[in-house]
């Protein structure tokens, strides 16, 4: 008789596979709905933005340099003048100018008056430029009563010049009409001048800083009547 094998063993049966909880999915996207990240347009942006930046900080970086130099040049400007003004101050030692009442009227129109000014510059090799709007003020027993002002001028070396300065003022003093109505008896008067006076010294190229000239005068008059004599008068000017 033939031998029977014995059956073959049987096999568990498979498993299931697990189930993934992460799916993969593919999407397909027709060609000409495909994008690019970023834009052409953007990109374009981008590239021209970045090439203009180098040239827009250079420009600012120029800018602030030609800002700063012209500082540094002005302050150099002003300390050299100062400098300048301090070696011609030094140096030349110049003399202050002097100022006289030449001559004094009573004006046409009601309480105005004219001072002849004589203005001397003592020295030899500096010119004295005044500045416009010096003011003079004309003051009566210590009362101002009339003021005025005159224009810019230069006075050159070792010379003089005259002007004639108007005056005006609010009310006329008992004083001034009394010494202008008496033709019997001479009525003098005493009146005192203030001259506020700015200037600069000039010498060939150098220049002195702005001064300032105080200039006050006392001056004693016989009469208002007709022809008017200078008596006596006194004045001294200070610089500042």
């Amino acid at each position: 008789m033939e031998e029977r094998l014995p059956p073959a063993p049987s096999l568990p049966p498979e498993s299931p596979p697990e189930k993934n909880d992460l799916n993969t999915y593919v999407v397909r996207v027709p060609k000409d709905q495909v994008y690019r990240f970023p834009p052409p347009e953007n990109a374009r942006l981008a590239e021209q933005h970045q090439a203009s930046t180098p040239k827009q900080a250079k420009t600012s970086r120029c800018c602030l340099c030609c800002i700063v130099v012209s500082i540094v040049i002005l302050v150099l400007l002003i300390v050299l003048g100062g400098i300048l003004g301090g070696i011609f101050s030094m140096l030349l030692s110049p003399k202050d100018p002097q100022f006289l009442v030449e001559r004094f009227t009573v004006g046409d129109t009601n309480h105005s008056y004219i001072i002849t000014l004589n203005v001397h510059n003592p020295n030899a090799d500096v010119g004295i430029s005044y500045k416009n709007n010096s003011s003079v003020s004309l003051s009566l027993d210590g009362k101002q009563i009339a003021k005025g002002e005159y224009p810019g001028m230069y006075v050159d070396h070792l010379d003089s010049t005259s002007l004639g300065v108007p005056l005006k003022g609010s009310t006329t003093p008992k004083k001034v009409k009394e010494s202008m109505s008496n033709t019997k008896k001479k009525v003098p008067l005493t009146f005192s001048t203030a001259i506020r006076s700015r200037a600069r010294m000039k010498m060939g190229l150098l220049r002195s800083g702005t001064m300032t000239f105080d200039v006050s005068c006392t001056f004693k008059l016989d009469t208002l009547v007709n022809s008017t004599r200078i008596l006596s008068q006194q004045c001294q000017t200070k610089r500042h």
